[in-house]
């Protein structure tokens, strides 16, 4: 069965119009489902439990990217299927061809699923990148590592405009800021393929995932054995068949 999570801002009355066609759309594609409101007074596990695990089948997060998130790392490895409905700013929405607001309802309707590949980072599951910038910073994988010289921004993770994610591995980028080459130790890549690598850093240094978690370096991150089977568009033709 369905379950429609919406997100707590999604009671704001500028969301009513977009909620009621979206609402529309549903009812006449035939996939309604039951509607939990998160809240102050309904969290996500609660809203969860509520429901069923048992006749959930598929969880429709209407909301942000960090509602998303919060829902993969919850059902990572499980036979729930996530549509994604975005309401307001999404970078994830654009990325699995989900339009925003009530023409996602066409994407839940075709139900293309994928099964993606997830992160994994101090027990986390995340579908998305990590991103830290700083000085010191050093990528250690299992058969090389890399230096940068100065000030760099780096990104680990799975769900970018380059990257292919049911492919095994997860993408890491490195950016120099002061426009610093690399200094070689073993390999200088700015741009490669890994199944894990080891973020340090000669002081503890930020790692976030969008605005929805935050941890410090060092950092062991890896490619999942679990996955996640999530409602795509059809704009997702990096992903393999």
């Amino acid at each position: 069965m369905y379950l429609y999570l919406y997100a707590p801002y999604l009671k704001d009355k500028k969301y009513a119009r977009d909620i009621a066609l979206f609402e529309g759309r549903v009812t006449d594609f035939g996939i309604s489902g039951k509607v939990a409101q998160l809240s102050q007074f309904l969290k996500f596990p609660a809203a969860i439990k509520e429901f069923g695990m048992k006749r959930l089948t598929t969880l429709v997060v209407v909301g942000n990217d960090t509602l998303l998130e919060e829902s993969v790392n919850q059902f990572a490895g499980s036979n729930v299927v996530i549509g994604f409905v975005p309401m307001g700013e999404s970078h994830y929405g654009s990325l699995l061809g989900i339009p925003s607001g009530p023409s996602a309802a066409d994407i839940l309707a075709a139900r293309r699923i994928a099964k993606y590949d997830l992160g994994k980072v101090e027990n986390r599951f995340f579908l998305g990148m990590l991103r830290c910038q700083g000085k010191g910073i050093e990528i250690h994988t299992p058969t090389f590592s890399i230096f940068p010289n100065g000030e760099a921004a780096v990104e680990v993770g799975n769900l970018s405009p380059e990257a292919l994610p049911n492919d095994g591995f997860l993408e890491v980028r490195v950016r120099p800021i002061d426009g610093a080459m690399f200094r070689k130790k073993e390999m200088a890549l700015s741009h490669l393929k890994v199944s894990s690598c080891r973020l340090k850093a000669l002081k503890p240094t930020l790692v976030n995932c969008g605005d929805i978690f935050t941890l410090k370096t060092p950092l062991q991150v890896d490619i999942s054995k679990e996955a996640i089977r999530m409602i795509v568009g059809r704009m997702m033709k990096r992903v393999k068949n």
